[in-house]
């Protein structure tokens, strides 16, 4: 089984850049990324931008490798998560607005009764 990494660097909030480096063995694909987050195991937006295809933040030159990390990502777990990710980020801004809107009836019926 071949082995596949590539690496790239992206201007993140810091002023040196961070390095971003992604790696397929089989359908294992991970990604790890050197800014704080990203050093502690946590939600990193520079993997995923790169995941996504987005190129602005990426300063090393080699933007057209984006592709490539992307077409790494059908059938693995890490297109799972996103997915489940993406999911939940929806639901919770469905449930966001229906709170709001429950919130204004229950100030209209405080003020009504």
């Amino acid at each position: 089984m071949t082995v596949q990494s590539l690496k790239f660097l992206v201007q993140g909030s810091a002023e040196s850049p961070y390095e971003v480096k992604f790696t397929l063995n089989g359908e294992n694909l991970n990604a790890f990324c050197t800014c704080p987050a990203g050093q502690k195991g946590l939600h990193c937006k520079h993997r995923l931008s790169i995941l996504a295809g987005e190129s602005g933040s990426v300063i090393s030159g080699n933007q057209d490798d984006i592709l490539i990390v992307k077409s790494w990502l059908p059938g693995t777990g890490v297109e799972v998560a996103i997915h489940n990710m993406e999911q939940a980020e929806f639901d919770f801004t469905v449930a966001k607005g229906k709170l709001s809107r429950a919130k204004k009836e229950l100030a209209k019926a405080l003020l009504h009764n």
